[in-house]
C-alpha cells in the first residue's frame, strides 16, 4: 500500500487529547436501593491506581481511537499500485440523435446503453486522455481532450440525447480536427444505432440495437379545390417483427378523422384521409398505440395562410384593383379618418399631400411635390425600359392595351420601368420616408383588368414594399434546419411547443428549432404557427451489419493507483455508528441515563 498524502497521518497526534477527554468525563449513574444504611462505610473509588484506570477505560475509547486512525488513513490517500492499458488519446463519440431515445427490452434507452459502454471504456483506460463528443445534426464537444476522468464521467452522466437527426462523417471529421485531428487519438469509438453512411478510417463503430418502432414517415395536408375542406396524406411504416394494428388520426384541434389498418411486419402504407369542413391551419397526425420510440408517433403540419393587408384607400374605389389586391392576400380596408396604421396607401384618381408616408400605390393619382398628373394624351404601345426589374417578374407588358394615359411629371431619383409615348407608365421611387409605385393610366382606360398579367403585376408591386414581404413558407420543417421568420411584419415573440419564450435576435432572418411541435411566431401582422418535426430518417430501423472495425492500436502500459480511501472512510463511518449506539446503550440492551 502507498500513501498519496503522508502528512494526513499527523492527525494521529490528536489521540492523547481523545484519551484525556475520555478519562476526565464522569459517568455517574443513579441506582435504586432498598435502604441507604446498607451502603454506609463502603468506599466509592478503587484503592489502587491500576484499578482506577481499569475502571475508566472502556470499549468506547478503543472505538474512538480506531475511528481517528481510519480517518487519518483515508485522508492520507492510500492506494495499491498496479499496471493498466494506456493510449496517447481516445475519443468517445455518442450518437445524440432522436432515435437514441428508443427504449430497449431492458427498460433502458439506447443512449443509456451507449453511456454504459462509455463508462466501461473509461474504466479500461484509466490513465488515457479522453475527449467526449456527441454527434448529431447539431453536434457538440461535451468534454475536450482531458485526463480528468471524473469530469468526463460527470458530463457523461448528465448528457442527454437530442431531437436532431443523425450526424455526418464530414461533421465528425471536423470535430476531431478541432481536437487535434484523428492522429491525436489511438482509438476512436462511435456508439450509435446507425453507422455512418461513409465510414471514417480509425473510427470503431459499435451498433446499439433494441426496441420496436412504428412511425409516421410522411404527413402533408392540401386544400380541396372546392375549398370545402382539406385532404391529409400520411405514410406509416412498421419496423417491428410482428403485425401492427394501427389507428391513424388527423386533428385540426377541433375535429378529427381516423382510419384503422393492420400493418404487416416491415410494411409501409400510405393513406388519404378526406377532412371535409376543416380549414386548419394547424394539423396533427397521431399513430396509436404507442411503441418504444414515441418521437415519430406524432407529426405536425401547418397550411399556408394568406398575408393580411391593411389598406387605406383614398379617392375613388375601383373593384378591379381591389380584386387584384385581394388575390394576393386578405384585405382590410381602412377609412381615411381611422387612426389605425396601414400597410399600404392606395390613391386612385386623387392627389395626396406631400406629408404622406409609408408604402404608396398611385393609380392615375399624384403626390404633391413628387408626382404630378396632367392632361390625357392618346394611347399607344407600351415600351419596356427596365426588362429585368422585379416589378415585371413573370409579367408580359406587351399584352397591355392603352386607350389613353396622362402626362406625368416625376421628381428625380426614381426609375421608370414602362413608358408610353415618352411618359412614365410604371414608375417607382423611394426615400427615407416612403416607397412609391406609380401606375399612371386610369385602369378603366386600359385592358389590364382583362389580362392575367394584372394580378401578377399587383403581386410584384406589393412584394416591392418592405412592409409586405413574401409570406412565411409554412409546412413541414425539420429540427435543426433554419426556419425563416422574415415573414409578414416585424417579429415580436416566438413561443416553443413546450411554452418557453425563445429570444429573437435583432435582424435575425431565421431560427433553429430544438424540439418537435408547433411554434407560434407573433409579429406586428398577427400570429403564425410553424410546424416542426423529427427527421423521418430517425424512424428507420438500426442497421446491424457494419463494416469491420479498424485494427486496435498497440496498447502501452502505465502505472495506476487503485484508491483505497473509500474503504477506510466507509469503515470510519461504520465504527462511528457503532460508537453512537454503544454510548446510547442500544447494543448492551440498556439505555444510558
Amino acid at each position: 500500500m502507498i500513501l498519496g498524502n503522508v502528512g494526513a497521518l499527523y492527525l494521529l497526534a490528536l489521540a492523547p487529547g481523545i484519551i484525556l477527554l475520555y478519562l476526565l468525563r464522569t459517568r455517574s449513574r443513579t441506582y435504586e436501593v432498598a435502604a441507604l444504611f446498607l451502603w454506609e462505610g463502603l468506599t466509592g473509588d478503587p484503592r489502587t491506581r491500576a484499578a482506577w484506570i481499569r475502571r475508566k477505560i472502556g470499549l468506547l475509547l478503543f472505538i474512538q481511537l480506531l475511528i481517528l486512525a481510519l480517518v487519518a488513513l483515508a485522508l492520507a490517500g492510500p492506494g495499491r499500485e498496479g499496471i493498466a492499458p494506456h493510449l496517447a488519446g481516445m475519443a468517445i463519440v455518442l450518437d445524440g440523435s432522436a432515435s437514441m431515445q428508443t427504449r430497449t427490452e431492458s427498460g433502458a434507452t439506447r443512449y443509456d446503453l451507449a453511456r454504459e459502454q462509455a463508462v466501461a471504456l473509461l474504466a479500461a483506460y484509466p490513465t488515457t486522455p479522453v475527449a467526449l463528443i456527441q454527434l448529431s445534426s447539431a453536434p457538440q464537444v461535451i468534454t475536450p481532450l482531458t485526463e480528468d476522468h471524473d469530469q468526463v464521467r460527470f458530463n457523461l452522466a448528465t448528457s442527454q440525447p437530442t431531437w436532431h437527426a443523425d450526424g455526418r462523417a464530414v461533421t465528425l471529421e471536423s470535430i476531431l480536427t478541432s481536437q487535434g485531428g484523428r492522429t491525436q487519438f489511438d482509438r476512436i469509438v462511435y456508439l450509435t444505432d446507425r453507422p455512418l453512411p461513409t465510414p471514417l478510417p480509425m473510427v470503431e463503430e459499435r451498433i446499439i440495437t433494441g426496441g420496436r418502432n412504428a412511425g409516421i414517415t410522411a404527413f402533408t395536408v392540401r386544400k380541396d379545390p372546392d375549398s370545402q375542406g382539406v385532404t391529409a396524406f400520411i405514410r406509416v411504416r412498421n419496423d417491428t417483427v410482428s403485425a401492427y394494428d394501427a389507428v391513424v388520426r388527423v386533428s385540426d384541434g377541433a375535429t378529427q378523422v381516423q382510419i384503422a389498418s393492420l400493418l404487416p411486419p416491415g410494411g409501409e402504407r400510405e393513406y388519404v384521409l378526406p377532412f371535409p369542413g376543416s380549414r386548419g391551419p394547424v394539423f396533427t397526425a397521431t399513430l396509436e398505440p404507442g411503441d418504444d420510440f414515441s418521437g415519430d408517433n406524432v407529426r405536425y403540419f401547418t397550411l399556408h395562410r394568406s398575408i393580411h393587408l391593411r389598406v387605406r384607400w383614398i379617392g375613388e374605389r375601383n373593384r378591379f384593383l381591389e380584386a387584384a389586391l385581394r388575390a394576393v392576400g386578405d384585405l382590410t380596408l381602412i377609412g381615411d379618418n381611422e387612426a389605425v396604421s396601414a400597410d399600404l396607401i392606395v390613391a386612385y384618381r386623387t392627389v395626396l399631400p406631400a406629408e404622406a408616408t409609408g408604402n404608396i400605390l398611385l393609380v392615375h393619382a399624384g403626390l404633391h411635390g413628387i408626382v404630378a398628373i396632367g392632361e390625357e394624351i392618346g394611347g399607344g404601345e407600351v415600351s419596356v425600359v427596365l426588362p429585368d426589374d422585379p416589378l415585371l417578374n413573370q409579367v408580359n407588358p406587351f399584352n397591355f392595351r392603352v386607350i389613353s394615359a396622362p402626362r406625368v411629371e416625376v421628381a428625380e431619383g426614381g426609375a421608370t420601368v414602362l413608358e408610353l409615348g415618352g411618359m412614365p407608365f410604371l414608375h417607382r421611387m423611394s426615400d427615407e420616408k416612403r416607397k412609391v409605385v406609380l401606375l399612371a393610366p386610369d385602369i378603366m382606360a386600359t385592358n389590364l383588368p382583362l389580362t392575367i398579367d394584372f394580378p401578377l403585376l399587383i403581386q410584384n408591386i406589393l412584394r416591392h414594399f418592405a412592409a409586405v414581404p413574401a409570406p412565411i413558407p409554412l409546412g413541414w420543417a425539420l429540427i435543426g434546419e433554419p426556419i425563416s421568420i422574415a415573414g409578414p411584419g416585424t417579429p415580436i415573440g416566438l413561443i416553443s411547443p413546450s411554452g418557453r419564450s425563445l429570444p429573437i435576435v435583432d435582424a435575425a432572418a431565421a431560427f433553429l428549432p430544438q424540439e418537435p411541435g408547433i411554434y407560434m411566431l407573433t409579429t406586428t401582422r398577427g400570429a403564425y404557427p410553424l410546424a416542426v418535426n423529427i427527421d423521418p430518417a430517425e424512424s428507420a430501423p438500426p442497421i446491424v451489419s457494419v463494416a469491420p472495425s479498424p485494427l486496435l492500436p498497440a496498447v502501452a502500459e502505465a502505472t495506476v493507483i487503485t484508491p483505497w480511501w473509500p474503504l477506510f472512510a466507509g469503515l470510519a463511518l461504520l465504527f462511528l455508528l457503532v460508537e453512537i449506539l454503544l454510548y446510547q446503550g442500544w447494543l448492551s440492551g440498556r439505555r444510558s441515563r
